[in-house]
């Protein structure tokens, strides 16, 4: 499982609508559209500010499963 499968899980389980992740991070429906439909990932900064959101390591978001 990549990082997009890893987050769309992660923001579901938690309740969360792209538009409300849009509001939290502050960027565009686009971008996590992309990133859940594996088209892009986040930069190392942003992926450490989403590892801390959802309290996991950083390592779970970004190591195939």
């Amino acid at each position: 499982m990549g990082f997009g499968a890893k987050f769309r899980e992660l923001r579901e389980s938690r309740g969360l609508s792209q538009a409300a992740t849009d509001e939290i991070f502050g960027l565009t429906r686009g971008t996590w559209s992309n990133w859940e439909n594996g088209y892009s990932e986040p930069e190392k900064e942003l992926l450490e500010d989403i590892a801390g959101f959802f309290h996991i390591p950083v390592h779970t978001l970004t190591e195939e499963a």
